[in-house]
């Protein structure tokens, strides 16, 4: 689930949260896995610790990073 914060000046930023989380707003899209691990990317992307996304989603975008090592 991603959901569109906006603080003070600058592009809009984002928060990935899990479906269940009490901070997730109403009306918020989900998304699957894969477009979930490609918003995470985003240096503006943040992930809720509260709910445990940035717990389930953090191994697997650092999971990646041996790959452009060799």
């Amino acid at each position: 689930m991603l959901a569109k914060v906006r603080e003070g000046r600058g592009p809009v930023r984002g928060v990935l949260r899990t479906p269940d989380c009490e901070e997730a707003p109403q009306g918020a899209p989900v998304l699957d896995v894969e477009h979930a691990l490609n918003v995470a990317e985003n240096p503006g992307t943040r992930l809720c610790t509260l709910c445990g996304c940035a717990q389930e989603l953090t191994p697997m975008l650092a999971g990646f990073n041996h790959i452009t090592d060799s």
